[in-house]
């Protein structure tokens, strides 16, 4: 039994409605040999049996309720079918990940608690190796790739949430951010039911020339063409600015590379009214001071170690329940921090086994009406775009600023999104309660 720690931050906000999953798809050049396919999956449990774990609660002395992982021995689920099992259920051996197969490709679900998108790529990389030295190449070069046999060194499972505090954290003062368009509520077309998932391929020769030539980043390059899009559809909107919120990677400032935790951080990122009107290169300029100054270690060390500050308060609570509403709120709140979400882990680097598929995909969710991801493997970058709209306005803009800097794409697919469920470990979903801003404030004041 382990106590879990960093990975609260997400069970204390996982639900029906957004249960912190994701689904990564790579699209074989072949059709899926099941058989195989099924091997490889239990050669790449062996190396990985820190995630072999199910769910628990235990309860203190005075009756306090505390998440914890249990030994799992049962094997990773795999099945033949596009359609995700349910996470944490019996449907998925009680495991928070599962694969599954059909036609030319295979799929990694995962529960956000467990792993993040670069565990998640160490996962497919060793995954990927074991299928394609069966149906390929028995010499197949496992340079880069953490397989079966390995010396498992303990920084893979140490949680980061428990190593020691850094004695002095001096964050760098920021500037103020401008308010936000909110496009829950002041979007210029009406809400979808559900999100719909639109993939946009681009080759990764033609997106990095055109990145280069701007002295751009493909996150600040991106990013900005996001807030651009945004821009251009609320043109009146000033003093609010269209924000991109940024998932960041926390590894390397926290010294903790090796660990497979969710280790995710937040960088916002508004294309604010005056620099609405400078020339692009400008803006790429200003994208890029802004990603510098919100990914200074300190200020990114502060951000963890606050985050863990607010799991500690909200762990006096007594329930799992209680907890949960503490939390309710957040998701609300986070449409006042950004417009959308953009999220790209990095190039996937998926070794030797990596010319055996077309292209890698990812899918998620959040309470953002716009979620972006981006996925970069065998030249080619595919751009998840998911949004809750009833019309394309949105996509076409953002589709339009793509062609404005000379980039050809194509859209391959375009389907509702299905990402895995996750049981329910609470014992009885409960729905967020409305609240506005001040309310929210008041009552959980332990999230402040």
């Amino acid at each position: 039994m382990k106590r879990l720690y960093i990975e609260r931050f997400y069970l204390n906000r996982a639900d029906d409605e957004y249960p912190m999953t994701v689904r990564i798809i790579l699209q074989m050049k072949d059709d899926v040999d099941r058989h195989l396919f099924e091997e490889a999956v239990a050669a790449a449990q062996t190396r990985y049996p820190y995630l072999c774990v199910k769910l628990g609660v235990e309860r203190d002395a005075d009756g306090s309720e505390h998440y914890v992982y249990h030994d799992n021995p049962r094997p990773w689920k795999v099945t033949d079918s596009r359609q995700p099992v349910c996470l944490c259920s019996e449907e998925a051996n009680e495991h928070l990940m599962a694969f599954s197969w059909w036609d030319d490709c295979v799929a990694l679900d995962f529960f956000h608690a467990l792993i993040d998108g670069t565990a998640a790529y160490r996962i497919l990389k060793t995954l990927l190796y074991e299928y394609c030295r069966r149906r390929y190449d028995s010499e197949l070069d496992p340079a880069g790739v953490w397989v079966a046999g390995d010396i498992i060194d303990e920084a893979e499972w140490t949680d980061p949430a428990t190593l020691p505090r850094p004695t002095s954290i001096h964050p760098q003062q920021l500037p103020e951010r401008p308010k936000v368009i909110n496009l829950a509520t002041d979007a210029i077309v009406p809400l979808a039911d559900k999100k719909e998932v639109v993939q946009i391929r681009i080759s990764e020769e033609q997106m990095m020339k055109r990145v280069r030539a701007c002295g751009a980043t493909p996150t600040s390059f991106l990013t900005l063409l996001l807030a651009r899009a945004i821009a251009r559809l609320h043109p009146e909107s000033a003093p609010l600015a269209p924000t991109v919120t940024v998932a960041v990677d926390l590894r390397k400032t926290l010294g903790t590379t090796a660990a497979h935790h969710s280790q995710v951080g937040g960088l916002f990122l508004p294309l604010g009214q005056d620099m609405q009107q400078a020339d692009f290169d400008t803006q790429i300029a200003a994208f890029r001071k802004m990603i510098a100054e919100q990914t200074y270690p300190d200020n990114l060390q502060d951000y963890f170690w606050q985050t863990q500050d607010r799991m500690e308060r909200v762990e006096q609570l007594p329930t799992l329940q209680a907890r949960y509403q503490a939390f309710a709120p957040t998701n609300q709140l986070s449409q006042q921090y950004g417009s959308c979400m953009f999220s790209y882990v990095g190039k996937a680097g998926l070794g030797a086994a990596e010319q055996y598929i077309r292209e890698m995909r990812t899918e998620t969710d959040s309470a953002y009406m716009i979620v972006v991801e981006v996925s970069a493997a065998a030249g080619v970058f595919s751009i998840s775009f998911m949004q809750r709209f009833a019309t394309d306005v949105y996509l076409d803009t953002f589709l339009d600023e793509l062609h404005q800097q000379g980039l050809t794409y194509e859209i391959p697919d375009r389907h509702p999104l299905q990402i895995a469920p996750i049981a329910d470990y609470r014992g009885g979903w409960i729905k967020e309660p409305e609240a506005t801003d001040e309310e929210a404030k008041n009552e959980y004041t332990l999230i402040d």
